[in-house]
């Protein structure tokens, strides 16, 4: 089984449940790892997030999705960057830690803008989503979950992945009017937002039966059974006596609560009052083990306002105590929308001028470094070398590549631009990763080897001429060879790294001279 397949099995356990099966799985395909492509690793770190989010192990979650954008960030992979920013905010904001969560989720927003990977933008879309639905930032989550529905892609093979896409979009719209219904029951977004999260929850079950994805398929029924509209009480009623009575339903949003509480709405509104609040008190009693403060909310708020209707002693006030709290939590609820827009604020600034200073020390053509890269490099090497006695040797390389002009003039600037971007990727292949290579201008490139002596230097001008005479260029005359002069210089007594460019410079042209003398010998 490949990573791939692996990592694909270990998020199927999860989302079924069978987190000790998933973990176990994972950890045997962790072994074998370490030879594998570092973006199939990164899934594998990602399902195994998943998975402790199931289990709902935030330390090990915050573990997980901090060695999937590790081995992200070294494969300049932003789609599962942005994917385990998200997974990483999530295990914050359950946690409590949720400026933490707003920082990550803003920095997964602007990785997510950087995403060219179709699959990795839809998982990074629902993870967004999921997150910002767990701080009940409805706003923020609506763009992600509807764009994951319409991006037909997965990173991973799962055949259930539109379902649960569909399955976010229905209880986002849902949470959303139960929420709002306790602040303004008389806001016409309530009884919008409930027709809409019923026809997603309605297009979920469609989906997970087209799909066979039985696992998702009861779920789905149950939400779709519990956000119907009273219209459909009628029609509804028995239906949901089933669900409440039936030992193999299954728990989702809050299970028997959420169920009680769909109950209890049909029996009032068909004007069976007394079994109605007797519904809505075991609905409330079932919410206290649901595990989700959101489900109790909802429960115990339907029970006051039918008591409250009812003329039961006392319910008015609890209602109006508890219309009281909902409007503090909800003023809380847009101060963290507030924040959560000030932090995407920041990072977008922060990259953007990361951005422009990268582009500001970058030769355009070629991506390599510019004069201004050069001369930075040239003054912290500089001023190491003031700081610290005893430093090791700097070397710089100029290379010069032979006959450039001819290239240019027989062939055309398209292909001499080709010559040179070829050139620099061959020049970065050879560089050690702390290496500066710069393209000073023309056809004239540096090297600058930080603790290189004169040894190390020559060996690396030895493997950069090779680079270069290796490349091949496609011509309308024919592949086209390259031939390059390298002059090294080195820091040593009385030789200054101000000194280095003119020296190398100096050796360059011996170098070319010598070469000129055998070709004419």
């Amino acid at each position: 089984m490949t990573l791939s397949a692996t990592a694909a099995r270990v998020m199927s356990l999860a989302q079924d449940g069978h987190t000790d099966d998933a973990i176990a799985l994972s950890q045997s395909a962790l072994e074998g790892a370490a030879t594998s492509p570092a973006l199939e690793q990164a899934g594998l770190w990602y399902a195994i997030a998943v998975t402790e989010h199931v289990r709902g192990d935030g330390s090990a979650q915050i573990a997980a999705a901090d060695r999937c954008l590790e081995l992200a960030e070294a494969a300049a992979e932003p789609g599962w960057a942005a994917n385990a920013l998200s997974m990483r905010a999530m295990a914050q904001a359950r946690s409590g830690a949720v400026e933490g969560a707003l920082i990550d989720l803003a920095r997964s927003e602007v990785a997510l803008a950087a995403c060219d990977d179709l699959a990795l933008r839809n998982w990074a879309h629902t993870g967004l989503g999921y997150c910002y639905l767990e701080l009940r930032l409805y706003e923020l989550a609506q763009p992600h979950f509807e764009a994951a529905v319409r991006i037909p892609a997965s990173p991973i093979p799962l055949v259930e992945a539109t379902t649960i896409d569909l399955m976010n979009l229905a209880e986002m719209y849902l949470r959303w009017a139960d929420e709002l219904e306790r602040v303004d029951p008389a806001h016409a977004d309530v009884v919008q937002h409930r027709t809409v999260g019923h026809q997603h929850a309605a297009a979920a079950v469609a989906e997970a039966r087209r799909v066979g994805a039985a696992s998702f398929e009861a779920s789905c029924e149950a939400m779709e059974l519990c956000s119907r509209p009273l219209t459909d009480a009628t029609a509804s009623l028995e239906e949901l006596r089933t669900a409440l009575a039936s030992p193999l339903h299954r728990a989702h949003q809050g299970g028997r609560a959420s169920v009680g509480t769909a109950l209890a709405r049909v029996l009032w509104e068909l004007g069976d009052r007394s079994e109605a609040l007797d519904v809505a008190h075991e609905a409330a009693r079932d919410s206290e083990v649901a595990g989700d403060w959101q489900v109790a909310a909802s429960a115990r708020w339907l029970l006051v306002e039918l008591e409250a209707a009812a003329d039961v002693p006392g319910a008015t006030a609890g209602r109006a105590y508890g219309q009281l709290l909902s409007r503090v939590l909800w003023q809380q609820r847009l101060s963290t929308l507030q924040g959560a827009r000030a932090a995407l604020d920041v990072e977008r600034l922060r990259r953007d001028n990361e951005i422009a200073v990268r582009a500001a020390a970058e030769d355009p053509l070629t991506g390599v470094g510019n004069r201004r890269a050069l001369t930075e490099a040239l003054h912290a090497a500089e001023v190491g070398a003031q700081v610290e006695v005893g430093r090791a040797p700097t070397s710089l390389l100029l290379i010069d590549l032979d006959a450039f002009k001819a290239i240019n003039d027989r062939h055309g600037h398209v292909v001499g631009d080709e010559v040179l971007r070829a050139v620099a990727v061959a020049l970065r292949s050879v560089a050690r990763a702390h290496d500066t290579v710069v393209r000073l201008g023309g056809d004239e490139f540096v090297v600058l080897a930080a603790g290189a002596d004169a040894a190390a230097g020559q060996l690396l001008a030895e493997r950069a001429t090779r680079a270069i005479a290796a490349i091949r260029i496609d011509s309308p005359a024919g592949p086209l060879s390259l031939r390059a002069s390298v002059g090294v210089a080195t820091t040593a007594d009385g030789v200054e790294v101000g000194d280095l460019l003119e020296r190398a410079d100096a050796a360059m042209y011996a170098v070319k001279g010598r070469a000129s003398q055998r070709r004419g010998a």
